[in-house]
């Protein structure tokens, strides 16, 4: 019983990093395609 516990918490904790880091992900996205565009906007600008 107590090792079914045990591996049911670690699953728990596996899946809980796994949203961390899914969430990071997606945060480390958004910053990538924000530079994207102010990279364009530079260059737009520089044109004008």
């Amino acid at each position: 019983m107590e090792k079914e516990k045990t591996l049911q918490q670690q699953a728990y904790e596996q899946i809980a990093k796994f949203e961390k880091t899914m969430e990071d992900l997606h945060l480390l996205k958004s910053v990538s395609q924000d530079l994207k565009n102010y990279r364009k906007m530079i260059k737009l600008k520089k044109y004008d």
